[in-house]
């Protein structure tokens, strides 16, 4: 297990640690934040092929300073496809930790190992999910898909007030630059999260809570203008911020908002990542929600993602979702799930009677109709959408009425959260979880399989032939603790869009990955 560096003369200068991300052939970011009190800083940075920084590839100078809270992020170009890259940053006297990259491959590609991941609650747990994805060394990169951090007040709900002392900074909701400033700044003083960071890629999407709870293009629900604000004005600092701390690449400059974008890795595999919060309409219930003209992506971004399908090449293609596809409200779920299903978020329960949520792809029928119906029309083959935000695990598959016996669209793995609570911690001992989730699956063959009470990640090994996703979950978020532990497994083959259950032992305990 590689640990996050603690060398004091580190932390005098880098307290924060590295990053790296948005991994193209030739080219990474690079990423690092300066601790000091003057007004500006200059940084050397250097990257190598070796962990010792002695044969070194690319060097520079820059300078940085308030305006970007002493923030660096530099574009690294002229890099080999496909190589493992090293790499630091020195201030005045002082180095920082030594990071580990990988360049996206080129041509012909064999196979890849990506990890996906969302919804970190600073309050609700460790970041032990953080920590066993750092400690595996067979990734090329880690999507995250959201939801870096919650934006609400210290809640004396969540476990942390009680147990862990893992207290919300600022105490109050996020809603100007320095708070949102230092809410990411306490996210990266936390050793797990540091060690993801130092060594593996990201490439990242917003979600809401970034923002505000429940945002859409013109609000949010965690937003009151009399108290907050104007809304643009807070989501343009939250923008600023996201930017300043994460490892992104801007892909336009005249319009920073725009962050969808294209990863290729080589002719197995596109990723497309999505921004569901920026463009959507607002939340509605029926039946304005299903008004044909209600935008989840907007029109641009929605023609962009389908051009990009339509056109790949690749043998996968992977859309970063940050928000669950696929129908969880049918005429198949029975009324007793209502309740705990609106607890997380996928259902609304409106006095006894199942309702759509608002906030999924459930909430905006007709724009989810219109992705499909253009994925079918293009005959798009292997689209796999990888989601989060629900803090539960799925597997579905794709269609426009999950009762057709047509071939799936596409399918769906979502993964569950880093520590944001789920349904056993909401509701406990008060119902059968596993009779939920088996209520669920009952009579919705779309939903393959779910799970409602792990916290942890997903593994895809992605060959030519097939994708192999794997459900991985933490022992415990309320301690700091290596254990994790295979909860499920399934495969889709190439050519066709129908999940097969590939449970390999899953449910055995191991402390490695």
């Amino acid at each position: 297990m590689t640990a996050a560096p603690r060398d004091p003369a580190l932390l005098d200068h880098f307290a924060h640690g590295v990053a790296s991300g948005d991994p193209l052939p030739t080219g990474v970011i690079i990423w690092t934040r300066v601790t000091t009190d003057a007004d500006e800083a200059d940084v050397r940075w250097i990257v190598a092929t070796d962990e010792d920084l002695s044969d070194v590839v690319a060097a520079g100078v820059t300078r940085t300073g308030r305006e970007r809270d002493h923030t660096v992020k530099i574009d690294v170009p002229g890099l080999l496809p496909g190589t493992r890259y090293f790499y630091a940053f020195e201030h005045d006297d002082g180095r920082s930790p030594v990071g580990r990259t990988r360049t996206a491959p080129v041509g012909d590609v064999d196979r890849l190992r990506i990890a996906f991941c969302s919804c970190a609650k600073y309050d609700d747990g460790y970041f032990n999910v953080y920590g066993r994805i750092a400690d595996r060394e067979d990734l090329d990169v880690v999507l995250h898909l959201g939801d870096y951090f919650y934006e609400y007040a210290t809640d004396e709900r969540s476990p942390g007030f009680h147990d862990m002392d893992r207290r919300m900074l600022p105490p109050h909701d996020c809603r100007t630059l320095d708070d949102y400033r230092t809410r990411y700044a306490q996210m990266r003083l936390d050793p797990d999260c540091q060690r993801l960071h130092l060594t593996h890629p990201t490439v990242h999407v917003h979600d809401d809570h970034e923002v505000a709870d429940d945002r859409w293009r013109e609000g949010a629900d965690n937003h009151d203008p009399t108290v907050d604000g104007p809304f643009d004005q807070r989501a343009a600092a939250a923008l600023q911020a996201w930017y300043e701390w994460l490892p992104v690449r801007v892909v336009d400059a005249d319009r920073p908002e725009r962050i969808y974008r294209r990863l290729p890795y080589g002719d197995l595999v596109d990723v497309v990542m999505l921004d569901c919060r920026t463009w959507r309409d607002e939340q509605s219930s029926p039946p304005a929600m299903y008004d044909q003209d209600r935008e989840m992506l907007g029109q641009h971004q929605h023609d962009w993602a389908c051009d990009q399908l339509s056109r790949s090449t690749a043998t996968w293609k992977l859309v970063g979702n940050p928000v669950m596809v696929g129908q969880v409200y049918t005429t198949l779920i029975s009324e007793e799930l209502a309740g705990p299903l609106a607890e997380l978020g996928i259902l609304t329960d409106d006095v006894g009677s199942v309702t759509a949520s608002a906030d999924q792809w459930d909430g905006y029928p007709a724009a989810r109709a219109r992705l499909f119906s253009r994925l079918r029309g293009d005959q798009v083959r292997n689209v796999v959408f990888l989601s989060g935000d629900v803090h539960t695990s799925w597997a579905v598959e794709l269609k426009e009425d999950p009762t057709l016996t047509v071939e799936p669209v596409g399918v769906e793995f979502v993964t569950t959260s880093i520590t944001t609570q789920n349904l056993d911690e909401k509701l406990g001992d008060d119902v059968d979880i596993r009779a939920v989730e088996d209520d669920v699956r009952r009579g919705n063959p779309h939903i393959r399989w779910c799970e409602f009470d792990d916290h942890g990640y997903v593994v895809l090994d992605v060959t030519r032939d097939r994708l192999r996703a794997e459900w991985w979950a933490v022992e415990t978020v309320l301690e700091r603790d290596d254990g994790e532990y295979l909860v499920s497994a399934f495969e889709v083959r190439e050519g066709t869009s129908r999940l097969y259950d590939a449970d390999a032992g899953a449910g055995a305990a191991t402390d490695d990955a």
